[in-house]
Parts: structure tokens; C-alpha cells; sequence
């Protein structure tokens, strides 16, 4: 990149900063619930029917012919901004067509995974906010599964138990977070529990309920504490590291390190967004990418400063969560848009996908894919 090049790009990205400051610095347009939502399109009260659903076949159509890859697509933007217009409209969780939408979408990504298997490298799976399914040559593990939209009042927003016990099938261990229902699921973490295989959980998880708090695994949080969890039967063990985070002041929020058998290492953060003052949690944030080479980092798309801890991780490749969640007030859906924008002055490879989408991580040609726009799906 030439001198003219760099200066260009450094304006722009001042330029978008300072757009940014001021939207947020002045007064609310009426037209946005909310003066972090101004770089974004305003949600909807309703929408016909009609439209909902030929936009959401038109989404994916293009989600299918384009896959995520890191010389993205633009029509790709442009179908995950036409599905945050529609799951921005007030009524979205209620509507038929919009459920039907997500539960297909995982349906399908579960017959994925049944059908994948990983050679070289790693395939990761989106599935629900930071649900994540991360399969390697020797091993496969899941983050944060739940069903769906937490709570009973949406039931037509949940992934049926026949689906989630397929999926447990398929996974060899189950990490969460921390407590909160859009990440941890007492019947997903029963599900592995019958098939003995480990749930990892911080500390003091489900401590009221005896069946599941004398089973799950407690690793002790810590920045250097590496733990062995057995898995596939005491044949392999993944390494693992509970490093101490948290939401805010409470509660816990364990972010996992996790190294596979055959040495490739991903981060997922959960809820991670507390303690940046001295002593809190950035200090340690920044040492993860100086300890560990980190392949992927999982980390939710609005996190407080979530540079600061990409360039903490320093990771090969990002791959985004949270978008989305639909139990949230319309107004804290965070979309992908946003998610776009966060990572506009970013200078790590990233991936922006939404539920059911995968992506193939290969270990040395990820830096050359950015660089030459060769694509590995």
C-alpha cells in the first residue's frame, strides 16, 4: 500500500470516528430508539408479511451461493443488512415465518455437522448468539448452546430437543460462559451430561440445583492455570484456560482458551465487557496474545472496547457473536451493521456470519487468503 493509499485510508477512518463521536455526543433523532443505534437503519413497528418472507428466501438464496469468507461478497453485506431490517421489526419473534427462518437455518446446520468431517484445519459453526461448534481432526466442542430465544413465551423460537440431541451427538464437550439463559441451558447441559461428556461452567453455576452442579466441571479462573479435560473417552484432552472475566460487576464470565490435541487454539469471550480501569480486566486481556498464539477469537460483537481486545488476543482470524438476540428490547438487538462497523478500523481478518453459517479456518494460508483473495470454503 502506497503512502497516498495509507493517508486516504487514515482519513476515512478519522473521518467515520469522528461521525461516530458526534451521533453519539448529540441529541436523538427522532427516527432511532436510541443514540447508539444512529449508525443504523431504524427498526420497524411492522412489516407485511410478503416482504418478510421473499426477503428472507432472497437472504437465503444469497447466504447459500456466497459463503462467509474473508474477501467478502458485497451482496453478502447486503443480505445480513436486509435480515437485521427484518429482525428489527418490533413483532419479528412473534412472526411464524421469521421462526420457521431460524429453526430451518439450524436444522440444517446440525445435518452439517453430522456430515463434516474435518481433515485439516478447523470448521467452526455459528449457530445462536455465541453458540459456537469448533471441529477440528480430533476434536469437537461447543460454547454457549441454547435452544433459542430464552424463556417459554416465544416457544416457536426454540430448535426442537430432537435437533439439540443430535447435536450433542456431535460434540465431544460444552463450554459456557456464564448463567445468563441466552447462554447457558440446563436441558443442553443435561443432554452432555447423559452422554458423559464434560460441560465446563464457572464457578457457582446452577449451584442450587444438585443433579447438574455435582457434574459440571469448575475450572479455577485464572490467567495461568492450564486445565485437562478429558474427552472422546479419556483418548484426547483438550487444554483449558478459565481466564476470570465478567458482565459488568456480576456475574462471572469465564473466557475460554481452549487448545486442541492436534495444537490449534480458539478464544470465545461469552458476555466479557467489564473492569477497564487499572487492575481490571483488560490488564490480563492484553497478555492473551503475548502468552498464547491464538488461531480464533469468538468474541460478542458489542463488547466495550472490542479492539482493545482484539489487539489483546491478537488472533489469526475473528469471528463474531451475538447479533441479534432476539429475547433483547428491539433497540439492543445488536445488529450486524454495527457489528460491521465495529470492525471497520480493525486491521485483523474477520468474518461476519449469522445463524447456521460455517466457516474453514486452515492455520497458515488464512494470512495469505486476505492477502490474494484465495477462498477456502
Amino acid at each position: 500500500m502506497n503512502r497516498c493509499m495509507r493517508l486516504s485510508l487514515l482519513a476515512g477512518v478519522i473521518l467515520f470516528l469522528r461521525f461516530i463521536t458526534l451521533a453519539q455526543e448529540g441529541p436523538k433523532p427522532a427516527f432511532v430508539s436510541s443514540p447508539r443505534r444512529i449508525m443504523t437503519a431504524p427498526e420497524l413497528k411492522d412489516a407485511p408479511d410478503d416482504w418478510v418472507d421473499r426477503s428472507l428466501q432472497w437472504v437465503n438464496y444469497i447466504l447459500e451461493n456466497y459463503r462467509p469468507a474473508l474477501i467478502e461478497h458485497p451482496v453478502r453485506r447486503a443480505a445480513l443488512i436486509r435480515l437485521d431490517d427484518i429482525l428489527h421489526i418490533e413483532s419479528a419473534p412473534t412472526k411464524e415465518i421469521v421462526q420457521k427462518f431460524y429453526r430451518e437455518r439450524l436444522e440444517r446446520a446440525v445435518g452439517a455437522i453430522e456430515q463434516t468431517k474435518v481433515t485439516e484445519g478447523m470448521r467452526i459453526w455459528k449457530l445462536y448468539n455465541m453458540g459456537f461448534v469448533v471441529r477440528t481432526p480430533t476434536a469437537s466442542f461447543a460454547f454457549d448452546i441454547v435452544p433459542g430465544m430464552p424463556g417459554s413465551s416465544v416457544p416457536g423460537f426454540l430448535v426442537p430437543d430432537n435437533v439439540l440431541r443430535r447435536l450433542v451427538a456431535q460434540s465431544d464437550a460444552m463450554f459456557i460462559s456464564h448463567m445468563h439463559y441466552d447462554h447457558a441451558n440446563r436441558d443442553v447441559a443435561r443432554m452432555f451430561l447423559e452422554r458423559n461428556k464434560p460441560v465446563i461452567a464457572p464457578e457457582g453455576l446452577w449451584s442450587d440445583v444438585p443433579d447438574l452442579a455435582s457434574r459440571l466441571t469448575y475450572p479455577e479462573r485464572s490467567t495461568e492455570i492450564i486445565h485437562s479435560v478429558s474427552i472422546r473417552n479419556g483418548t484426547q484432552v483438550l487444554k483449558v484456560i478459565a481466564y476470570p472475566g465478567h458482565q459488568g460487576n456480576a456475574p462471572l464470565n469465564n473466557v475460554h482458551l481452549v487448545i486442541t490435541p492436534d495444537g490449534f487454539t480458539v478464544v470465545q469471550t461469552g458476555d466479557q465487557s467489564g473492569f477497564e480501569g487499572p487492575g481490571g480486566d483488560f490488564d490480563w486481556i492484553a497478555q492473551i496474545g503475548r502468552d498464547h498464539q491464538v488461531d480464533v477469537l469468538l468474541p460478542n460483537c458489542w463488547g466495550n472496547v472490542l479492539g482493545r481486545t482484539i489487539r489483546g488476543v491478537n488472533p489469526e482470524l475473528v469471528i463474531t457473536g451475538h447479533e441479534n438476540e432476539m429475547s433483547h428490547t428491539v433497540d439492543h438487538r445488536e445488529d450486524y451493521t454495527q457489528t460491521y462497523n465495529h470492525l471497520f478500523e480493525l486491521r485483523y481478518p474477520a468474518i461476519v456470519m449469522t445463524w447456521g453459517e460455517s466457516y474453514h479456518y486452515l492455520k497458515d494460508p488464512v494470512r495469505k487468503e486476505a492477502q490474494t483473495g484465495v477462498v477456502h470454503n
